[in-house]
């Protein structure tokens, strides 16, 4: 919505009520955000490993012989899993299903102050790592496929490079690999003023509540539009039900691990090190070139989190000769459960798949 439109329905609101428009809709935020939980990740599903809080649930195929070849979804470090499984109609883990692709997810859960010391180097070769053991094993194939969303993208990405024998195609969906580019993130986290160590060293795990407001001071006048939405469209069932689980999901963060935040901004976001071709995973040097899986890497042109060029780059430097770049005219979370989800990402996704889920 561009600002002109925005202000022409704010005036229009106005004359009727604004402030009525705006009490009724902080008011029933709560509500909102409550009847939510009935709403999001319908899709069913058994939990076929725990590990403290962190989950990997297998959904039940809907077709009588799945493809072989499993997927792992990874989603964020700091976001709940269920924004593939948003509701039944917006959920890209039932487009998957209904392709005959084996769909796992990975359930990070809610970081713990045990969490708190645990390295970036660890949740990717321990935690991923035997999170993909056990699809490997539940499916009995030596490799499967990874799709990684946002930081799930670029952690996915890491792991395929250490341990490509694991891995037999992998999927960054708007995962960041540059992140010295044009985004708000990125200049935000300049280490002139933002000092990590006196963070971490402070909070130990950064507060839900901290990254809440980050998201909303990204993009402020989001929160009027929202509540304008909810207002014009609060009779509507369909509406109000798509509403409700997506106010759930934004505003549903979790915990960022101390250490984990403190290599994640020193290292990717202040000095770009994957870039640079220095960054280390428990001592080991990641070299993107050497990425020669097949590798399909999508963007969303719109994306103010994860900037389009951004996540690009892992195209540009993998080495496999079977890869793809797909860029989505959308946003960032609206690629995947936007209302136009169901014709522009997920046909391509699901193609791309299951030609090489086959085994």
């Amino acid at each position: 919505m561009t600002t002109d439109a925005l202000f022409d329905r704010w005036a229009d609101l106005w004359g009727a009520g604004m402030r009525e428009v705006w009490t009724g809709y902080t008011t029933a935020q709560d509500t909102i955000l409550a009847q939510g939980r009935a709403l999001v990740g319908q899709t069913p599903a058994e939990v076929v490993h725990t590990e403290g809080h962190v989950r990997v649930l297998r959904y039940t195929p809907l077709v009588e012989r799945p493809l072989p070849v499993p997927v792992l979804c990874v989603p964020s470090l700091i976001n709940h899993y269920y924004v593939m499984d948003l509701i039944p109609e917006r959920s890209l883990v039932r487009s998957m299903l209904e392709r005959g692709i084996d769909v796992y997810m990975l359930d990070w859960g809610i970081a713990t102050e045990a969490d708190r010391s645990i390295t970036m180097d660890d949740f990717i070769t321990e935690r991923l790592g035997r999170a993909i053991r056990v699809v490997r094993e539940q499916s009995g194939q030596p490799a499967i496929s990874l799709l990684g969303y946002c930081m799930g993208g670029l952690m996915s990405s890491l792991y395929s490079v250490l341990f490509p024998q694991d891995v037999a195609t992998l999927i960054n969906l708007a995962g960041p690999i540059n992140y010295h580019d044009d985004g708000i993130y990125s200049q935000w986290t300049h280490r002139e003023w933002l000092d990590v160590d006196l963070m971490v060293d402070t909070l130990g795990n950064i507060p839900a509540e901290l990254l809440n407001v980050t998201f909303k001071l990204v993009r402020p006048t989001d929160e009027i539009v929202r509540a304008l939405d909810w207002w014009e469209h609060r009779d509507d069932p369909a509406f109000t039900r798509r509403f409700v689980a997506m106010q759930l999901w934004t505003n549903d963060p979790t915990p960022f691990p101390g250490e984990v935040f403190r290599k994640y901004i020193k290292e990717f976001y202040q000095e770009n090190r994957l870039m640079r071709g220095d960054l280390t995973i428990n001592g080991q040097a990641i070299d993107l070139g050497r990425l020669m899986i097949p590798t399909l890497t999508i963007a969303a042109r719109r994306d103010h989190i994860a900037p389009w060029r951004s996540v690009a780059a892992l195209h540009d430097l993998a080495g496999s000769t079977d890869k793809e770049l797909v860029v989505i005219e959308r946003g960032h979370i609206g690629m995947v459960m936007g209302h136009d989800a169901p014709l522009k990402l997920w046909p391509r996704l699901g193609d791309w798949l299951v030609a090489r889920s086959v085994g």
